[in-house]
């Protein structure tokens, strides 16, 4: 289901307004498209907007105040539907087919530590492996993943996924694994074991952290 049948009916035609008008709308134009009040179409950006779906800038006129456009933001844009499973699953298809199952493993593992990037910063703030750990939890909800955190006498921790973002990618090449081992490995510089996987029949994809080790590695099942 697309993320912006969440939103009440009204807050969705604005928003679908102005995906139909990329350069923007003023409260006025808004309000005369939608027919509704200047004050209900006030009500409604001040709630998108807290949201992150749109955003505003000043309009520059040649007389009186300068008033404010909306347009909708990456975040807006990304509540209409995306075939990113379409294009991904095609992408996956012709590397497996040009590079070969190891080739693609390599691939996938590189674009793991690629993707660790954009969160190292937030990841290596933290001074307690604790703390990282639940970092890198919050990180993968954001994400989309449904993480808990818990610890045994085995791991030092265990990162619990109930869901798998890639799943129906992953039933096509449980190689996509490689992605997340890499991103975990990475992000908190440790070895990780793949204990349990939603697409080879488990309850949960789970992933055991061990001690830290230099350099790091990822065991797969």
């Amino acid at each position: 289901m697309s993320a912006i049948l969440h939103l009440g009916q009204r807050q969705q035609a604005l928003l679908t307004v102005l995906l139909h008008h990329r350069n923007g709308l003023t409260i006025d134009e808004l309000a005369g498209l939608l027919e509704i009040s200047r004050n209900a179409i006030n009500q409604h950006l001040s709630s998108l907007s807290a949201s992150g779906f749109i955003q505003s800038a000043l309009l520059h006129s040649t007389g009186g105040r300068p008033g404010k456009v909306y347009t909708l933001t990456p975040n807006g844009l990304e509540l209409f539907p995306r075939h990113y499973a379409l294009l991904a699953s095609t992408l996956l298809a012709w590397l497996k087919k040009n590079l070969g199952e190891k080739e693609l493993e390599s691939c996938l593992t590189e674009l793991g530590r690629q993707f660790a990037l954009e969160f190292t910063g937030r990841v290596d703030r933290h001074q307690a492996q604790t703390d990282k750990v639940n970092e890198v939890a919050a990180i993968l909800r954001e994400l989309g993943y449904d993480t808990d955190v818990t610890r045994n006498s085995e791991f030092y921790a265990e990162i619990t996924a109930n869901n798998c973002v890639y799943h129906r990618i992953a039933e096509q090449c449980h190689k996509v694994c490689a992605l997340d081992l890499s991103l975990l490995t990475s992000l908190l510089n440790a070895d990780i074991t793949h204990k349990t996987c939603i697409v080879k029949g488990g309850k949960s994809c789970c992933f055991g952290v061990l001690a830290k080790t230099s350099p790091c590695s990822a065991n797969r099942l």
